[in-house]
């Protein structure tokens, strides 16, 4: 008689994992096939960066800026770069983060490109329950670093202004 009750203890404990197991799958499923690829504005909602697959790594580039310009009028450049040649080039079309490698559920140790400063960073990025992307930037430990919640853009940003 005591075999039963064991039995049916373990059939539920069975059963339990199984449905502990089967609602996480779901969430996992779609968020893989959502991906963070696709338009996000930053923290403050002044660029937009279009993630993307390159290789097998995560890439981003500026897509779209709030103020592309300059207080004078002109169109932002990369003039902070530390590559001479590089300095002219307008911050829309920057390659802002590169190398992004998939971990779990996220991306770790890409670079992370500022063209405000012309410094590089590592960046680390990962999906929000709430639909968000957590962005943390940092120069070698991640404790030292930046975090911001970007969000998912709907539809495509406006092209980028052009000095024409």
């Amino acid at each position: 008689m005591r075999k039963r009750p064991l039995a049916a203890a373990l059939a539920v404990a069975v059963i339990a994992v199984a449905v502990i197991a089967a609602a996480g799958a779901p969430a996992k499923a779609a968020s893989e096939a959502t991906g963070v690829e696709g338009v996000w504005l930053t923290g403050k909602r002044k660029v937009a960066v279009r993630l993307y697959r390159c290789d097998a790594a995560l890439c981003g580039r500026i897509v779209w800026l709030a103020r592309p310009r300059e207080r004078n009028g002109a169109l932002k450049r990369d003039a902070a770069n530390p590559d001479a040649a590089l300095r002219d080039r307008p911050w829309c079309g920057v390659e802002a983060i590169t190398a992004a490698k998939a971990d779990g559920d996220g991306w770790r140790r890409g670079r992370f490109y500022n063209p405000q400063d012309g410094a590089v960073y590592a960046v680390d990025l990962a999906p929000r329950q709430d639909g968000g992307l957590d962005v943390r930037a940092y120069l070698a430990v991640r404790l030292l670093g930046k975090s911001e919640v970007w969000t998912r853009y709907d539809g495509d940003p406006p092209p980028c202004e052009t000095d024409g």
